[in-house]
C-alpha cells in the first residue's frame, strides 16, 4: 500500500470539511415564495410594526343577524352598514364580513320613528346624500350648511353640534321609517333630519345620548365618508330600547 498517497488524500478531505464549516451562507437558490417571511406593514411615524386595523377584523355577520334583518336579500355579498342600538356601534360590512367597527351613539330616548320623539328610527335606510367633502375636522354645520366655526377638543358648548361630515339618511320601509305609519303619524327619517354625523359630545359615545341621529367621532366620520358611497344601505338594528 502506498501510504504517502493515502495520507495525502486524508489531508485533502480534512481541508474540504474545514472550508465547508467556515462558509457563512449556502449558495443562494431560487425560492417560490413559500418560505419567505411575510412583510410586516409599518405605518408612517411608527417605530414598531403595527397591524392594519382592517386586518384585525375577522368577524362575520352571523346567520341570526342576517335573517333578522333580511340582509342577504337586500345587501347579499355587497357593501353595507350595520348600526347596533344594543352594542352602540357601527359596523362596515362587505360580503357579510365586518371590515371595521366604530363606537357610536344613538338616541337617549330609545328606538322609534315618529316625528318629534327624538328617537332613532329602526330598520333599513339608504345614504341619500353626503355633505362636507374637504371640510376640516371639527367644521360646524347648521341646517346642513357649513359655518365659519371649527370646534376643537376642549371647546365647551352646551349645544349638540353637527360636525365635520354628514350622511343624510332616507328610510326605505314605508310605514316604518318612510312616509306615515298606520295611525297617520309621520315616521319619515328624511323629514325628521336623521343623520350620521360627527359630534362634540365624545364623552358619551358608546351610550344612547343623541336626539335621534347617529353620532360618531370626527375622525371616524371622515374615514367613513371617504369609503362609503351615496346609495349605500344602512340597517339600524332595533334590538334594544323602547319602540313606538
Amino acid at each position: 500500500m502506498n501510504w504517502t498517497y493515502v495520507i495525502r488524500c486524508l489531508l485533502m478531505l480534512s481541508a474540504g470539511v474545514a472550508l465547508t464549516a467556515c462558509e457563512p451562507y449556502r449558495q443562494a437558490v431560487a425560492d417560490s415564495g413559500g418560505n419567505l417571511p411575510v412583510p410586516v406593514e409599518t405605518w408612517e411615524g411608527e417605530e414598531e410594526p403595527m397591524q392594519n386595523i382592517n386586518a384585525i377584523q375577522n368577524e362575520m355577520l352571523n346567520e341570526e343577524e342576517r335573517n333578522r334583518a333580511g340582509w342577504d336579500n337586500r345587501v347579499g355579498e355587497g357593501f353595507g352598514l350595520w348600526i347596533s342600538v344594543a352594542g352602540q356601534n357601527l359596523r362596515v360590512v362587505e360580503n357579510c364580513r365586518v371590515k371595521w367597527t366604530i363606537p357610536c351613539a344613538t338616541a337617549f330616548n330609545g328606538v322609534g320613528a315618529r316625528v318629534d320623539t327624538n328617537q332613532t328610527p329602526p330598520g333599513w335606510h339608504r345614504i341619500a346624500e353626503k355633505i362636507g367633502d374637504g371640510e376640516p375636522e371639527g367644521r360646524v354645520f347648521r341646517s346642513r350648511a357649513a359655518t365659519a366655526k371649527i370646534w376643537k377638543p376642549g371647546d365647551e358648548t352646551p349645544e349638540d353640534l353637527v360636525l365635520t361630515r354628514i350622511f343624510i339618511l332616507e328610510g326605505i320601509e314605508p310605514g316604518i321609517n318612510k312616509g306615515k305609519d298606520a295611525e297617520g303619524f309621520v315616521v319619515d327619517s328624511r323629514e325628521r333630519f336623521i343623520y350620521i354625523h360627527g359630534t362634540n359630545d365624545v364623552e358619551r359615545l358608546g351610550e344612547p345620548s343623541s336626539k335621534g341621529c347617529i353620532r360618531l367621532y370626527c375622525k371616524d366620520i371622515i374615514r367613513l365618508f371617504d369609503e362609503v358611497p351615496v346609495g349605500t344601505l344602512v340597517y339600524i338594528d332595533p334590538d334594544a330600547g323602547p319602540h313606538s
